[in-house]
């Protein structure tokens, strides 16, 4: 459980009308103007200072509905979700590159408000650059969510029962005066089998642990994988993803479905490329991995895959007709030889007498 701070500005300004409902009833913005060190007009917080430098922030909540409502803020380090995007939900972060925790440049991490309806509530947060020199960027949000309310339900087209809970996040980058950019170092750690969701529900596939080691972020990209086996130069799985955006110094699992496909073990082979927009920077990634008979039948299982007995009915129906073959060959030559003794020759058989 989030221990919540009390230790904020709130600056109600009575009376705000808002026009039409969002989703969750409430949004959030920053607040304030641009200045030399924090620049909002992105709708981000851009902060470029000395080390060491603290600067304000202002974030406006506003609540659309007519009651009054409890919210809670809380301060996050940038990461990439198995989806591939931005997320800010975690409070602590965990990657071998990663140095420093966004989340403990901010004052307070967290703490809860009260909103009246239909007003905008405005909460000063304090900003301080890490003292230590860093080159390139770090990452990190300002989330808001309701604090202690029931998801809402609604009837979708289908008449499933969907409970939504929202949540917004305003992103923070902060860098260092006079300190340059980092290039992005991309790697694949590992691939390891596994399953994930698609449109078409559980499959299984392949994880790519991809890894950006350095303070950089080269926005939102556009991903190829390409999975081979070695010996099988039939084999092949290609997938592509667009909107792919890895935070500095974090990793992530790229899903790489095998569709109708199951596991087979072997030894295999990826090629991972990533383009920014436009291609005019690209990363080509390459990572072997195995697939054992073990995991194979796991994940598979998993997905909803039998095993496939097709190969164990041919095996028996032709181990079958080799023994009925041979059967029929072994009983066709005594058969034979019955009757060639039977002939004796064409002399007749004589009795012995006793």
């Amino acid at each position: 459980m989030l221990s919540f701070a009390f230790v904020l500005i709130l600056c109600f300004v009575g009376g705000t009308n808002v026009n039409a409902a969002t989703s969750g009833e409430y949004t959030i913005k920053p607040g304030g103007s641009s200045n030399d060190v924090v620049n909002i007009d992105s709708g981000n917080y851009y902060i470029t200072g000395t080390p060491g430098q603290t600067t304000e922030i202002k974030l406006l909540v506003v609540n659309k509905a007519s009651q009054k409502r409890n919210f809670v803020f809380y301060a996050s380090t940038a990461y990439t979700n198995d989806n591939g995007a931005l997320s800010y939900d975690k409070l602590k972060v965990t990657d071998p590159s990663l140095k420093f925790q966004t989340r403990n440049a901010v004052t307070p991490k967290n703490s809860t408000f009260q909103v009246p309806g239909n007003t905008t509530a405005t909460i000063t947060l304090k900003v301080k650059v890490p003292e230590k020199k860093f080159d390139g960027t770090l990452m990190g949000g300002i989330t808001v969510t309701p604090y202690k309310e029931k998801a809402k339900g609604t009837v979708s087209s289908n008449g499933n029962l969907i409970k939504n809970k929202f949540s917004y996040s305003i992103p923070i980058q902060i860098h260092q005066k006079g300190q340059s950019q980092e290039d992005a170092k991309y790697s694949v750690r590992y691939v390891r089998p596994g399953t994930m969701t698609t449109a078409k529900g559980q499959k299984q596939g392949v994880l790519a642990n991809v890894h950006n080691s350095t303070n950089s972020y080269a926005g939102p990209l556009s991903a190829k994988a390409v999975v081979t086996k070695k010996g099988d130069k039939n084999f092949k799985i290609t997938q592509t993803y667009d909107n792919q955006s890895i935070a500095p110094t974090a990793n992530y699992n790229l899903g790489i479905s095998w569709g109708n496909k199951p596991l087979q073990n072997g030894n295999y082979h990826l090629k991972l490329t990533y383009n920014t927009s436009g291609g005019i920077k690209s990363w080509v990634l390459n990572k072997d991995f195995t697939i054992t008979n073990n995991d194979a039948a796991k994940y598979n299982k998993l997905a909803g895959i039998k095993p496939n007995y097709l190969w164990l009915y041919i095996l028996l129906a032709i181990l079958a007709l080799a023994i009925i073959l041979g059967l029929g060959i072994y009983l066709g030559k005594r058969n034979n030889n019955k009757n060639n003794n039977g002939g004796n020759g064409g002399q007749p058989t004589r009795r012995r007498r006793r």
